[in-house]
């Protein structure tokens, strides 16, 4: 049970309205995270800007935008994010087998492409560490460009910044609806 009620379609702050249309049309609904958000139009807002560069305007492939954000999931247990993004990763490409090592696991695990390992490291340290250690920046720099690292470490920050505040305050997973 969330810890505050979901500010509903048609109760959030008037600043919200606008986000919660652009979620409803980029995903076919409003998740209950951004419902609690909706309280404030403010938050909701900076909230809709980052989502809507982590779904439209990264130039890292999804594949490794998916990597980052459910490595921090899983490193932050966060159930709610990884219902949402399992299935956005399975999209990009990843198999259950490669989001199951998706943590220290997947650091030099032959399921991952070096890369991919890369992301991994950095994101789960990232997570426990709030930074990652030279070596792991080191290995990124190996794969990708200045602005693809930049993106890796925003999508690993805002994850953890989302995961944060949607585990203090009590969202739930969707449940579809029954007829």
């Amino acid at each position: 049970m969330p810890k505050i009620p979901y500010a509903e379609e048609g109760t959030e702050a008037p600043e919200a309205t606008a986000v919660y249309g652009f979620i409803k049309q980029q995903v076919g609904m409003v998740p209950n995270f951004i419902k609690l958000m909706g309280h404030s139009g403010p938050a909701t807002e900076a909230l809709g800007a980052i989502l809507d560069s982590y779904l439209n305007k990264l130039s890292i492939a999804p594949r490794i935008r998916e990597i980052a954000y459910l490595t921090v999931a899983r490193a932050n247990d966060c159930g709610y994010c990884q219902g949402h993004h399992v299935p956005m990763g399975k999209g990009s490409g990843l198999t259950d087998e490669q989001i199951a090592v998706l943590g220290p696991e997947g650091y030099d695990n032959p399921l991952l492409s070096k890369a991919e390992q890369a992301v991994v490291r950095f994101a789960y340290e990232t997570t426990k560490n709030v930074a990652a250690e030279d070596e792991t920046t080191k290995s990124l720099k190996k794969h990708f460009s200045s602005k693809e690292i930049v993106e890796i470490a925003y999508v690993t920050a805002s994850g953890n910044f989302i995961q944060r505040i949607g585990k203090n305050l009590g969202v739930e997973l969707e449940t579809a609806p029954t007829d």
